[in-house]
């Protein structure tokens, strides 16, 4: 059977740009589930300023589909399906996020629209496919590599080759460093590279949040729908699991640690910026330190050796940062008072309670107690298994440690970034 069945064209009215594109992946779910499940998980922004009908953008580290209303409720429904798998195939690859710092993103643009759309009926308008390449360079290309090979490939192109793409319509023109790929009708990856460099130190916290929505989606689609699946894409996969397992989230705390500006503090080694001659007036440094909330579920599927491990690592952060950490028991409710950590100090932690979980709980407690939005991190010690939605009262530094896998996380509008205990 192909991989991927003609688009089905939905003949229901639509009223919005959002209830099309819902519509639109609801679609896609019935021809091909696992990218209608990417689909399903990555959040959507409608912006009228979107210079294309769609494009994927990283947004405070999270790939959100940002889709233009104006333009994307005129297409088709089945045009506007295949532009949505268009971008969901790139998610699938991370081409967002492998592609995010390079620096020819002309070419980059060209390599990955040729990958993708090999697995589609039919290419979104303005973007490049593989036949069209094979015609204008005149020589047999080969199907279904990885962008990086067809980037390689077009990188060693000669002028007059380039001048032959250039005249079928894919100009690799400008592809020297830091240009950004002219915005096509459809598709649109400059939100790929925006802000890229300003933002390289939440790389470790993109490429577990896209993981996370690739990983997630695979459990997802039913083992018949696997098997309809390209054995690159299986492969795909496969190195997700890898690079998982290596995944490293006491970097990322210690990174969000040292993310959290409060104040400033007097230091000799700044000049005061009001009397810079005054040499015995001491100037201003930014302060930085943060205030762990730490919430552990006190569930029975968890074991005191996994919670006191996880405990052990982050009192690490205590030691080296300018954390205050307070550490709660919570099931259906949160046990207060919660027990503050200090350097040099061990954590006698307690199972209390025992009922059933509640993770709204712990944004009630939140909320109630008035604990400030700006420098909390709230890390949460779970098997996953509690609501489905959460009420989050806008806290969004929030870091999920599951003793379990990932996937059991029960919470589908999951906030923050998710992490597996077992697998460090």
């Amino acid at each position: 059977m192909a991989f991927w069945n003609k688009l089905s064209h939905h003949r229901h009215p639509v009223t919005s740009a959002s209830e099309m594109a819902s519509q639109a992946v609801v679609g896609i779910l019935q021809k091909y589930r696992l990218l209608g499940e990417i689909l399903l998980q990555l959040p959507r922004q409608f912006v009228d300023q979107q210079p294309a009908v769609a494009g994927l953008r990283w947004v405070r580290d999270q790939l959100t589909l940002v889709i233009n209303p104006t333009t994307f409720i005129q297409l088709r429904m089945d045009d506007a399906q295949l532009l949505l798998a268009h971008e969901a195939l790139h998610a699938l690859w991370q081409h967002p996020l492998r592609y995010a710092d390079h620096p020819h993103p002309k070419l980059v643009k060209v390599a990955t629209d040729i990958a993708v759309n090999q697995y589609l009926p039919a290419a979104p308008p303005g973007t490049a496919t593989l036949e069209q390449v094979r015609q204008l360079l005149h020589r047999k290309v080969p199907a279904h590599l990885d962008s990086q090979d067809y980037l390689r490939l077009l990188a060693k192109t000669s002028v007059a080759e380039r001048e032959h793409l250039k005249r079928g319509g894919i100009s690799l023109e400008g592809g020297q460093q830091g240009a950004l790929p002219a915005v096509d009708a459809q598709d649109d990856h400059r939100g790929w590279t925006q802000q890229a460099k300003r933002q390289i130190g939440n790389q470790q916290i993109r490429v577990a949040n896209l993981r996370q929505i690739i990983q997630h989606a695979w459990n997802q689609t039913p083992q018949r729908d696997r098997g309809l699946l390209p054995g690159d894409v299986r492969q795909a996969f496969s190195n997700v699991d890898s690079c998982h397992a290596r995944f490293n989230w006491q970097n990322v705390l210690a990174r969000q640690v040292g993310q959290i500006v409060q104040g400033k503090e007097p230091s000799h080694a700044r000049f005061n910026r009001r009397q810079p001659l005054r040499m015995d007036l001491p100037g201003q440094i930014a302060h930085l330190t943060a205030d762990l909330r730490i919430f552990v579920d006190n569930s029975g599927s968890m074991t005191d050796q996994e919670i006191s491990r996880a405990l052990t690592e982050i009192s690490w952060l205590v030691r080296r940062e300018r954390v205050r950490m307070t550490v709660y028991s919570f099931d259906a409710k949160v046990y207060a008072p919660g027990q503050h950590l200090h350097p040099g100090r061990t954590t006698n932690w307690q199972r209390r309670g025992g009922g059933g979980t509640s993770f709204q709980a712990v944004f009630d407690y939140l909320a109630v107690h008035h604990v400030s939005r700006a420098g909390t991190i709230v890390v949460i010690i779970t098997d996953g298994w509690g609501e489905r939605r959460l009420r989050y009262h806008r806290y969004r530094n929030v870091d999920w440690l599951l003793t379990t896998t990932a996937a059991q996380l029960s919470v589908t509008n999951y906030s923050g970034h998710v992490f597996e205990l077992r697998k460090e």
